[in-house]
């Protein structure tokens, strides 16, 4: 008798009785982990008490790099990903029509673009130059960028998986193509530290639709990505240990080809990729999903396999993650940097400033920044705990 195939470790299920559909304690200590990051860092920024490697490595000269903070968006995305099978087949989408599915996944994704819109709005508002008008409803930020890519993921992931891991491989591609093979259409050239790629263009012609397609498709295809690795950990056919061996093992083969794209740039320009959030290039997909997917493996272990510790803590925070990341927002935007004193060289924030300089007296320069941060999260922890005592979730 011929044996039987060998299930692949990816094939995606969907919905299978057999599957568990318990919460994955992982994937919220992941989203609480991201939250505690996005603090450590925006509150970090560049106080020499911190290494240099956690601040935004940005334009960087048109060196580009990665730093720590860097990180906060594509894992941001990353769970966003991960979280869509599990919504689809034990959660909102539970047991509703494909069609269904998509009215939903497109509410929700209006919905989170319009919070985008709003934090927007508290960003200018002070500002005589930006006037708030109907054209703030064009403009990619954070947000946008996540409610458009978990629309799209919902919509791909109805698909066949290997689909999805066609579309991933083809945005990569094109990333690549147009960053690096493809002449600046005006200048004739392609220079990165002039800002001259296909991709700047693209942008400056295209305007909103422009960095849809420069920005938004890589969001798109780190939330597959994330969507691929939580269909490895529902795998009814494997063992849960082996599933997270699977995703970590795997991750890491993305971050080390992430690394190798990026080292050749350096080499090769023309070949290679550097690692860049403002172009949200190629090497920089794979290696913040590869990293997302080692970590959530590694969780994944801890909380749900071997059940060493549920991180309680961080869990708090992942399960209100929007409604504590609006909350800090808002409050960042429109209290902290609006209220200032005046200081020796600028006016800047008085809140934090003065708290910065009270604790740098009390304990010293290095330990005061430290704990700052830790205030400040602590701050928002306690909110994220009161909301969870009452059972108060902000869903969209």
């Amino acid at each position: 008798m011929p044996s039987a195939p060998t299930p692949s470790i990816i094939a995606p299920v969907r919905d299978d009785p057999a599957v568990p559909t318990t919460r994955l304690l992982s994937l919220d200590a992941f989203r609480g982990l991201v939250i505690v990051l996005m603090f450590l860092v925006n509150v970090a920024g560049n106080d020499p008490a911190f290494p240099s490697w956690f601040a935004h490595r940005g334009w960087n000269e048109a060196r580009h790099g990665q730093g720590l903070a860097d990180f906060v968006f594509p894992w941001f995305l990353f769970v966003v990903g991960a979280s869509i099978p599990l919504s689809m087949t034990a959660g909102r989408g539970a047991k509703r029509s494909a069609v269904s599915r998509l009215a939903a996944a497109f509410r929700r994704g209006i919905a989170i673009y319009l919070l985008g819109t709003l934090l927007w709005c508290a960003t200018i508002a002070f500002n005589p130059a930006t006037p708030i008008t109907i054209e703030v409803l064009l403009h990619w930020d954070i947000l946008p960028l996540i409610g458009f890519a978990y629309f799209l993921g919902v919509v791909l992931w109805l698909l066949p998986w290997w689909t999805c891991v066609m579309i991933v491989v083809g945005i990569l591609a094109a990333k690549w193509a147009i960053l690096t093979q493809i002449s600046h259409p005006d200048a004739g050239t392609l220079d990165w530290a002039q800002r001259l790629t296909f991709q700047d263009w693209l942008r400056r012609e295209l305007g909103w639709f422009g960095t849809l397609l420069t920005q938004g498709l890589p969001s798109v295809a780190v939330v597959l990505l994330g969507s691929l690795s939580m269909q490895v950990l529902r795998h009814n056919q494997t063992t849960p240990a082996k599933r997270s061996i699977v995703l970590v093992a795997g991750g890491a083969m993305l971050v080390a080809l992430s690394w190798g794209w990026h080292t050749l740039w350096y080499l090769h320009p023309s070949i290679g990729m550097p690692f860049s959030k403002d172009y949200f290039t190629s090497s920089y997909v794979l290696l913040a999903a590869g990293s997302g997917a080692m970590i959530l493996g590694a969780l994944h272990e801890i909380c749900d396999v071997r059940r060493v510790s549920s991180l309680g803590p961080l869990r708090v925070l992942g399960m209100n993650a929007i409604a504590i990341y609006l909350a800090s927002e808002l409050l960042w935007k429109m209290v902290l940097t609006r209220w200032h004193m005046a200081c020796p060289d600028a006016s800047s924030a008085w809140m934090i400033t003065a708290l910065r300089s009270w604790l740098h007296h009390a304990i010293g320069s290095t330990a005061g920044s430290w704990a700052l941060v830790a205030l400040y999260i602590f701050a928002y922890w306690l909110l994220a705990a009161w909301m969870h005592r009452r059972s108060l979730f902000l869903r969209l």
